[in-house]
């Protein structure tokens, strides 16, 4: 029986992206964090699917748009276990319109125009930055808190790094928080 070698170091997509091509690759590069069985579950006898299985069985879903709240609601009921939410935030991030600020040990964050379902999901919550101009790497945002109101949203979190995320997911190795010097 042979096992299928993952690569230590995953090809993510980190910059801003324009196609559709380019926004599929996103979440393939995720999907390729884990071996062919944990990506695109089948679960509940064939009526839902989940777009990863983490290594400690948590469902993930990578989000690339601001999809119906109604959506991801049924999804949380179909995973009653729980859900990570994955938000492609990298056009957003990129174009300034979400701006982090150093808080306490932890990170805040102001998005001009915000996708609302980050506030209506109560799974976990990361936000894909890309390679951050303001962090120097690619970071993942893990929202700890998001308040919304008339266009802007306001919150705190802890930053992680891209391919700490991918070795979590694969693995199940510690995700630590990412130090922003």
């Amino acid at each position: 029986m042979t096992s299928l070698a993952l690569p230590p170091y995953v090809e993510l997509v980190d910059a801003p992206m324009l196609t559709a091509g380019q926004r599929r690759s996103w979440t393939l590069c995720y999907q390729r964090c884990v071996s062919p069985a944990r990506s695109e579950v089948v679960t509940h006898g064939g009526r839902h699917r989940v777009d990863a299985l983490a290594l400690d069985g948590t469902r993930v879903e990578f989000q690339l748009s601001p999809d119906s709240r109604w959506v991801a609601a049924a999804k949380e009921r179909a995973h009653a276990a729980g859900v990570l939410w994955l938000f492609c935030a990298i056009n957003q991030h990129h174009d300034g319109r979400l701006r982090l600020f150093r808080q306490g040990s932890g990170v805040g964050f102001a998005w001009a125009r915000p996708w609302m379902l980050p506030a209506e999901c109560n799974g976990r919550i990361l936000l894909d930055l890309g390679r951050s101009a303001q962090v120097g790497a690619h970071v993942l945002l893990e929202v700890d808190s998001f308040d919304a109101d008339r266009g802007q949203a306001l919150g705190t979190g802890v930053l992680r790094g891209a391919q700490e995320f991918c070795r979590w997911l694969r693995n199940g190795e510690m995700l630590t928080p990412y130090l922003w010097r």
